[in-house]
């Protein structure tokens, strides 16, 4: 590993710093930089983990994909983070069970598989990071389970463009395409349920924008989903 690599997944994990320095040493010679482009893809279902990976800069997006070409997000891995599917299916020896695709100039360090599974077994620190990442991804799907379970789409994508929007800006830069692809559903009834928000004057929308013009009611529409 270059130096420059080196130093950027210490900054990036400083949990690396409280690993026994042989551990320490074995990842940071060991780790394999890679750079992806915006929509390329790192993991495809059922291949093989043969590399656990850490986020340096940008975002994967981890996500699955019917036969029709549905889409519904799981999760996002973020600077800092790694991927538990990677992990689980390191562990376990199956395949990946979902894709990892980069959104946006994103670039990974990538810790081949036989060296993962040593760590586990070797390290404490190792573990508690892993089961942190756990923790994170397990609510973030049962928040996931919960929503396509218990909530109307149109409450779910009020909460979106809420969440999407943050707490300044009123405009939310995504095609209905990509909504219907974070939600779980189809272009068709995210198409529908903005021309019902627009009808009621609380959006506008234009090509690849949706400029909120009633956060208030919107969020109010969202529920506690709504929370930015």
């Amino acid at each position: 590993m270059n130096a420059t690599l080196h130093e950027r997944l210490i900054e990036a994990f400083p949990f690396f710093s409280t690993l026994p320095p042989r551990s320490r040493d074995t990842i940071l010679s060991n780790a394999i930089g890679k750079k992806l482009a915006h929509k390329q893809v790192l993991a495809s279902g059922g291949a093989e983990c043969a590399y656990l990976p850490f986020v340096l800069q940008g975002t994967l997006r981890i996500y699955k994909a019917s036969e029709s070409g549905r889409e519904i997000t799981l999760y996002r891995i973020e600077r800092g983070e790694s991927c538990v599917l990677s992990a689980t299916c390191i562990l376990n020896g199956g395949g990946f069970p979902a894709i990892a695709e980069a959104e946006g100039d994103t670039e990974v360090a990538l810790l081949p598989a036989r060296l993962f599974t040593r760590l586990v077994e070797d390290n404490a620190p190792w573990r508690r990071f892993m089961f942190d990442l756990y923790a994170k991804r397990l609510e973030n799907v049962l928040t996931l389970v919960d929503e396509v379970a218990f909530h109307h789409m149109d409450s779910r994508l009020a909460a979106h463009l809420v969440r999407q929007a943050g707490t300044r800006q009123k405009v939310v830069t995504m095609t209905h395409g990509e909504i219907a692809a974070e939600l779980g559903t189809s272009r068709e009834v995210v198409t529908r349920i903005l021309s019902d928000f627009e009808a009621d004057g609380l959006i506008a929308t234009s090509r690849g924008r949706i400029r909120i013009h009633k956060p208030d009611v919107l969020r109010e529409r969202g529920g506690p989903y709504s929370v930015v």
